[in-house]
């Protein structure tokens, strides 16, 4: 499977390069799992994230998500881009793995919980043959998230509570996520979030979001500017395992995100 999305991703590139987005801003990278051994494009090995932080620490600015979407707010034009690294689900080998390597290298990050994974309530936010394959995905602890915190790299942004794609959701129902999600960080850290993160990139009840955050990402595996700045549905790029080095730098440079799309699609048509 790994060589078959290769192939697709080499197979698109001569039109993913074209259109490229021109306009400086931010690009918001997602991770889950750093060296869980799962062979999935959700987890990355170890070495080849510590990879990609050296290549961001070395050729980019790293911002914290907080700071880069106020920035875009402001309205001001960029005049060169700049990238944030975040983590959705709060997987324990985030704190094992990743967080040593952005601790060494000074480079932020924001870690997205989906709150009832952390207080042991459901299992993990990850389809059933995925949660076979490797390290039993586990949540990292509130410990963890304290250790984190307190080095000044590390936001907390909320992931709802329990995960659900939100347009399976009433509106009563995404209210009741965000605000129990949002009222355990707050008292777990001290801190209430401000940037929420959908489950599975389904943006959805943003009207309803607005009323708990500042700010909500998705994906859509585009650039986040200034012109093109909508609060409640900020893009960002998943990182796959499969994208490698070559992949991850043409993401960068404002790759379009075409097999995002066509994965996508393929999901889609898949669901009964």
């Amino acid at each position: 499977m790994s060589v078959a999305k290769k192939a697709l991703k080499l197979a698109l590139l001569p039109l993913a390069s074209l259109g490229t987005q021109k306009e400086c801003g931010l690009y918001v990278l997602i991770y889950h799992r750093v060296g869980a051994n799962m062979e999935q494009e959700m987890d990355l090995p170890t070495s080849r994230f510590a990879a990609q932080m050296a290549h961001l620490k070395e050729h980019r600015e790293v911002v914290k998500l907080s700071q880069g979407l106020e920035r875009l707010a402001s309205g001001v034009p960029w005049q060169r881009d700049a990238v944030a690294v975040t983590f959705d689900d709060g997987y324990a080998d985030v704190a094992v793995n990743a967080f040593p390597i952005l601790e060494q290298l000074g480079i932020p990050a924001t870690i997205f919980l989906p709150t009832a994974f952390m207080e042991g309530e459901i299992e993990a936010p990850i389809r059933a043959g995925a949660a076979t394959r490797g390290r039993r995905p586990e949540a990292m602890t509130w410990a963890d998230v304290e250790r984190m915190r307190t080095s000044g790299l590390i936001d907390i942004g909320s992931h709802s509570h329990t995960h659900r794609d939100f347009n399976n959701l009433t509106a009563k129902q995404a209210s009741e996520e965000c605000e129990r999600s949002r009222d355990i960080i707050a008292q777990r850290t001290g801190t209430s979030p401000e940037v929420f993160a959908y489950p599975r990139a389904v943006v959805a009840h943003d009207g309803v979001v607005a009323g708990y955050y500042r700010f909500a990402v998705g994906a859509q595996g585009l650039k986040a500017t200034t012109s093109r700045l909508f609060a409640m549905r900020v893009p960002r790029i998943p990182v796959r395992e499969t994208d490698g080095m070559y992949f991850f730098k043409r993401r960068l440079a404002g790759m379009r995100p075409l097999e995002d799309n066509l994965y996508a699609r393929m999901r889609g048509s898949a669901q009964p």
